[in-house]
Parts: C-alpha cells; sequence; structure tokens
C-alpha cells in the first residue's frame, strides 16, 4: 500500500495514491445471509419476514406502467437516513448479540451495505467530500455515513420534481412485487414509504471480516417458491432467506444519447453493481421512464454482465481495492486506543482528491442503550 502521510495539530492526514489501482485484487468473500429484520409504517424494528417482497416475473422490453397513479395517497417517508443513523441496525445486533458474538467473533467492521458503496464509488473520483463516522466498541469499528454540509442543504432544498422521482421509484416496486409469491402485485393501496425489508451479511475482504445490513427489494420467485413461513423461529426464516435469491429495482430516465448512456454505465451501473456485489444479488431490473413518469421499457441486468457492459467506464477490482484501502486505514487509526474500555469515535473526511483526514468526534453513533446493554 503506498500513500503519503501528513499531520497537522490536530488533524491525520493520508493520500490516496494512484498506483494502489494496480495492487492484487482484495478477494471478496460470498457474502453470508446472516439475520434479517422488516421496518414498519412508524420506522419501528420488527424480527420477522412481514416486509418481504416477492418478484415473480423477469421481464424485459416493452410495457406501460403509470408511476402516479395513487400516488397522491402515498404514506410519506418520516425520517432520513442521516437522523437515524444506524439504531436499526443496532438493535439486530442488540437482539441477536448472543448468536453473532458467539458465531462471527472478532469482527473488524459493523455498518450498512450503502456506508461501503459509497467508498466504492469513491474509487472513481468523487464531485463532493465523503464523511464518515468511526465508532470503536469492544475490539468492532462501527461505521456511519454523515451528510456533510452541501448534502443536507440539497436535500433539504429538494424541488417538487425530485420529490416526485423519489415517490416514482417507491410506485414502480409496487407495480412490480407481491406480498407472497405468485399473487399478482396490488397497485391500489397506498405506498408507505417507511417500509422495507433488510437483509444481514456476514463477508470478509481479503483479511477484514464485515457485518453489514442491507436493504432488499425483491426475493426472485419461482413456480416452486414456497410462501413466506410466517414464523417468529429465527433459523426456519434464515434457511428459507438463504435458500432463495435476491434482486435489486431502479427507475431510470429514458436513454436518449450517447451521453446520457455513458452516465448510466458510468454513475448509476456502478452503483448497482456494488449493490448486488455486496448482497449477492442476481441482478437489476431497471423501469426506464419518460418525464411524466411513465415507465415504457423494462431491462433485466444479470450482476455478472454489468461489468462487461460498462467496459471502459470502471473497473470492479479497483474499487474493492479501495475499500480494502479505506477500511485498512481506518482500523489503523484506532490502534492507539484499543485498550480504551469507553468507545473512542474519530471521524473521517475523504476530499475530492482523495485526501483522508480525521479527527476525535462524539460518540452519538452508539446510542447509551447499546453499549449498556451489549
Amino acid at each position: 500500500m503506498s500513500y503519503q502521510k501528513k499531520s497537522s495539530s490536530s488533524r491525520k492526514r493520508v493520500h490516496y495514491n494512484s498506483d494502489f489501482r494496480q495492487n492484487n485484487h482484495k478477494i471478496l468473500s460470498k457474502p453470508l445471509i446472516i439475520g434479517y429484520m422488516s421496518v414498519d409504517v412508524n420506522r419501528q424494528y420488527i424480527p420477522n419476514l412481514s416486509q418481504l417482497k416477492f418478484l415473480n416475473a423477469i421481464s424485459s422490453g416493452k410495457t406501460s406502467l403509470d408511476l402516479n397513479h395513487n400516488i397522491d395517497v402515498a404514506v410519506k417517508r418520516t425520517t432520513d437516513e442521516n437522523n437515524e443513523k444506524i439504531d436499526l441496525l443496532l438493535k439486530f445486533i442488540s437482539h441477536y448479540s448472543e448468536y453473532i458474538n458467539t458465531t462471527y467473533k472478532n469482527l473488524d467492521f459493523i455498518t450498512y451495505r450503502r456506508t461501503l458503496i459509497s467508498v466504492m464509488c469513491s474509487a472513481f473520483g468523487v464531485s463532493e467530500s465523503l464523511t464518515i463516522r468511526a465508532c470503536l466498541f469492544r475490539g468492532t469499528i462501527y461505521l456511519c455515513s454523515v451528510e456533510n454540509a452541501d448534502e443536507l442543504l440539497r436535500r433539504k432544498s429538494r424541488n417538487k420534481d425530485e420529490v416526485k422521482y423519489c415517490a416514482w421509484g417507491y410506485k414502480f416496486e409496487q407495480y412490480i412485487l407481491s406480498d407472497q409469491p405468485n399473487l399478482n402485485p396490488n397497485i391500489e393501496k397506498p405506498v408507505i414509504e417507511n417500509e422495507e425489508f433488510s437483509l444481514f451479511y456476514f463477508t470478509t475482504l481479503c483479511n477484514l471480516k464485515l457485518l453489514y445490513g442491507a436493504q432488499i427489494d425483491a426475493l426472485l420467485a419461482k413456480e416452486s417458491t414456497t410462501e413466506n413461513p410466517k414464523s417468529n423461529d429465527f433459523e426456519t426464516n434464515l434457511n428459507y432467506l438463504r435458500s432463495n435469491k435476491f434482486a435489486e429495482l431502479k427507475t431510470n430516465r429514458e436513454i436518449q444519447n450517447i451521453r446520457q448512456e455513458r452516465n448510466f454505465k458510468r454513475y448509476k451501473l456502478l452503483r448497482c453493481w456494488c449493490q448486488c456485489i455486496l448482497a449477492d444479488l442476481s441482478g437489476l431490473l431497471v423501469g426506464f421512464r419518460n418525464d411524466e413518469g411513465e415507465v415504457q421499457r423494462l431491462q433485466w441486468f444479470d450482476t455478472q454482465d454489468i461489468v462487461m457492459y460498462c467496459k471502459n467506464q470502471w473497473n470492479p477490482r479497483q474499487a474493492l481495492n479501495f475499500l480494502h484501502y479505506f477500511l485498512s486505514y481506518v482500523k489503523d487509526s484506532f490502534e492507539p486506543y484499543r485498550n480504551q474500555t469507553e468507545p473512542v469515535a474519530l471521524q473521517f473526511v475523504m476530499d475530492t482528491e482523495k485526501k483522508i483526514t480525521f479527527d476525535e468526534c462524539n460518540k452519538d453513533i452508539l446510542p447509551n442503550w447499546f453499549t449498556t446493554k451489549t
């Protein structure tokens, strides 16, 4: 690993060396499903499969889906990821602490997939800084993405079109997904944007052990797929999930020129590939829409084919190498604090030139109820 280290009075700084991408591929083991959660209309953690959705058919080609249908009765999202931090993830960890501590010992990192994706995409340049808060507790580092000032301003000042585009994404899922296998979707009921289903994964990235949560859009149903077991038995549900495959859904404005196609490959499909590879998803179903909110075309992308489709736009090895590079640096930064019994928090900021600074910060990503109970 090659980098140049600098220091100021209060911060440490490291500069990413572009030659790092030439290093050997850091192997990502196949992600293993180790848990699950549903989130209800009130954004409460529920340890069951009640929010699991099913994709009964993989379609490609022309279609006509009106994403404005009943959109006015949708129950809007009441929280955002920045306010929730990693609270729901921590509830899963706390609920199954004995199982996790026994089966998955000596974890290096616990986080959400979205934080890992942000780092992977940064390997190819970013237009604004990336901020990640890290907290060392009992030998494991917990990571949480934090909005910078520009991101906060942009979220709070979203215009009507941006809000509408987000609502269209939820409505697209309702058109495509059902509550049980071989059951038709119900597009008449209100979309409840607070609800979601997540899986939790264990994997290794070279020498690092990772546990992370990932919101999952759909289980890929076949004719032989049995119904959601609707059980409270953890092992029954876990075996059911491990015996199936899963998929991601996205909407995108219809591509009309070469520049739009290049941007679709360079940015959106890069992020989608990261989503798929980290959750061992079979693929991605994209609904291409017009400006009026009508999906006119569906296209399926196998995860293994996305890289070839995006050839010369980005390199998957570089993404994984950079993730390993960043996580290794974060882990090394905590070495002076390893013997402390209380949680220690550092905030890492990566600028547009891939320069990383960090400084001590508050420990708000790990609430007292977690550190005193776990």
